[in-house]
């Protein structure tokens, strides 16, 4: 079975995350401190951590993902935020500390087990040594590559693009499709890049969106209504 360590002090959030995923089949922890979460982690195996970013003691949840990042045993653990705090600064500092995924409150079900999912599915390769001289650097940087989107739901889109995407990875795209649907240019993340069928030298790259607030998540959905042929009667 999956074990699932679940970190927030709300008792209500807690309750309804564990019904959830308890309904599916998971194993869940419930615990209210990061401290008590670092002494669990120690004593028991998890394959999977979700963490709210607000939290008692001083300590935040992106401290915890941060410390689970740089600590050995512990930093090849699939991590999830799940909190109500959906700025766009929020959201790229979860990644930045070490978060897989940002899901936002109120809660979805469906979208909360889908990550989960991801979550799980997720392998993080080991990092090869090398005897060449290196160092750090951290700057921004951007390609130019047509890429199509070329199918959309409410958990993310499939696109086809020249080049292989990494598994886990993060993007973010710009189209006027966006504009269209009348939300800002989301993050994704990659949950798989495989050869087009029709065409070995395009990858078809399934994504997930990470942060998409309630609002801009009816947009989708109000989107993929008009495409929907309604049946005629018999």
């Amino acid at each position: 079975m999956i074990n699932i360590l679940f970190v927030d002090d709300d008792k209500v959030t807690q309750k309804l995350v564990k019904g959830i995923l308890n309904s599916a089949g998971y194993s869940v922890t419930t615990l209210s401190d990061p401290r008590d979460a670092f002494d669990r982690l120690n004593s028991e195996h998890f394959d999977i951590i979700i963490t709210d970013a607000n939290m008692p003691g001083g300590i935040s949840g992106f401290d915890f993902i941060r410390t689970i990042r740089r600590t050995e045993k512990f930093s090849k653990i699939p991590v999830a935020m799940l909190t109500g705090r959906r700025d766009a600064k929020d959201i790229q500092l979860g990644l930045e500390v070490g978060a897989n995924d940002y899901i936002l409150k109120p809660i979805d079900p469906l979208i909360l087990l889908g990550k989960v999912e991801g979550l799980f599915k997720k392998r993080s390769p080991e990092i090869s040594k090398t005897v060449f001289q290196e160092g750090p650097v951290r700057q921004r940087a951007n390609l130019n590559l047509d890429l199509e989107i070329v199918y959309l739901s409410e958990r993310g889109m499939v696109i086809t693009s020249p080049l292989i995407a990494i598994e886990d990875s993060k993007m973010k795209i710009q189209s006027e499709f966006f504009g269209q649907l009348g939300i800002n240019p989301p993050i994704l993340r990659v949950t798989s890049c495989t050869p087009d069928p029709s065409n070995p030298n395009i990858f078809l790259i399934k994504t997930n969106f990470i942060g998409l607030s309630d609002t801009d998540l009816q947009k989708i959905r109000n989107f993929l209504n008009t495409k929907v042929t309604p049946k005629k009667a018999g």
